[in-house]
């Protein structure tokens, strides 16, 4: 049996090192001869529920257990195998004459497949990754939502004490430490965390009003639950030029409600390797070899917010600023030039571009923005005059 595979590369080191526990565990049970006693009629799998869809932003859930009327022996057996690879729990609890078992597993993209040891249990499940909440229909058949239909399922309260969690008539913003003894991945081994997350405020996100008893997952345009809090921001709504997730009010397309590794909690590096996931025809801007010969520097440092606002603005391509200014801000001593570049008499704004009607003459005109197989970023070889041709036929 090995003890990693592609789905657990992410993990960290000690639970490649729980897994291979799980290994050795089974291993030895086996070299000894000892008996694998765990009977299927007293075991069930209290979630996830059999061929559920799982929407998750991390590609892990939980699967819990329960053993009824086991002895120490059968419990201490119980692993949970996928393909050549056995998980350990992470903790077991008693009550009630059972024992519950908590399990943490990796998912791969599509259909993932389980199985509780010894007892023979199967446990099927498809994983979609979830980036954005906007076309999600969390009611449709089979999607599972452990929170779906109360609180807490009666087989959990014998642990689990559904008073601790704080509700209020409207959305409760108290601190919920039950939500996060089981929901605690959500804020390990990240670097910037969400305040309502890192104080265990969940309800003032994941309740709506008049329903103070179910746990919900905010859906649509997730913008009505993010400008409760960023106020300031509602002004985007009123710019001439608006990035289109903000456009359809979802933030979560590129910030991690949570937390995660990158500034702003976006779950990519927001310089540029979060815009190309969606503008893929700059993707090769990026890459060492395939794309242009001449990238725009700026790309490569500051990245593409050093030009583009992520949210909005009253520039086209919701630039900063206008596309002159914004050139020159950098290229200063051509700041304030208006004609006789390149060449005397040679306009640089003011009138209309002749290869784009529908737009005014800019430095863009001639120079492309973010790469070129040409010298300056230009859109053509200076040489035969294929850059002037374009214009001047």
């Amino acid at each position: 049996m090995t003890s990693r595979d592609p789905i657990q590369a992410p993990w960290p080191r000690k639970k490649t090192a729980t897994v291979m526990a799980g290994c050795l565990a089974l291993l030895f049970l086996v070299a000894a001869g000892l008996p694998l006693t765990a009977q299927a009629a007293n075991l069930e799998v209290l979630a996830p529920t059999p061929s559920s869809i799982i929407y998750a932003r991390k590609p892990a859930t939980h699967i819990i257990v329960r053993l009824s009327g086991e002895d120490e022996k059968s419990l201490g057996q119980l692993r949970i195998r996928s393909g050549d690879i056995l998980f350990s729990p992470q903790g077991s609890w008693s009550a009630n004459n059972s024992h519950f078992v908590h399990y943490q597993v990796p998912l791969k993209p599509g259909e993932n497949s389980f199985e509780v040891l010894p007892a023979g249990k199967k446990i099927s499940v498809k994983y979609r990754p979830l980036r954005s909440l906007l076309n999600v229909d969390f009611d449709a058949k089979g999607v599972f939502l452990f929170h779906r239909d109360e609180l807490l399922p009666q087989n959990c309260t014998p642990c689990h004490d559904p008073k601790k969690i704080k509700t209020g008539n409207g959305v409760s913003n108290e601190p919920q430490p039950l939500c996060i003894s089981c929901h605690k991945s959500v804020l390990e081994n990240v670097s910037w965390q969400h305040s309502p997350a890192l104080n265990t405020q969940c309800l003032s996100c994941h309740q709506k009003e008049g329903q103070p008893l179910k746990v919900t997952i905010p859906g649509g345009k997730v913008e009505t639950v993010c400008f409760r809090c960023h106020t300031a921001k509602k002004a985007w709504l009123g710019k001439a030029h608006i990035h289109g997730p903000v456009g359809t009010g979802d933030c979560t397309v590129c910030h991690n409600p949570h937390g995660d590794n990158n500034h702003s909690q976006l779950w990519a590096d927001g310089k540029a390797e979060l815009c190309v996931a969606c503008h893929t025809d700059k993707k090769t801007l990026l890459q060492k070899e395939g794309g242009p010969k001449r990238i725009h520097g700026i790309l490569t440092g500051a990245g593409c917010i050093a030009c583009h606002d992520p949210h909005a603005t009253q520039n086209q391509f919701q630039l900063t600023k206008p596309i002159n200014e914004l050139c020159t801000s950098c290229h200063t001593s051509l700041a304030g030039i208006t004609r006789g570049h390149p060449v005397g008499g040679h306009p640089v704004e003011g009138v209309k571009d002749p290869r784009r009607p529908e737009r005014m003459f800019a430095c863009t005109s001639c120079h492309n923005p973010h790469g070129s197989g040409y010298k300056f970023l230009l859109i053509g070889d200076i040489l035969g005059g294929h850059v002037c041709s374009q214009c001047h036929y």
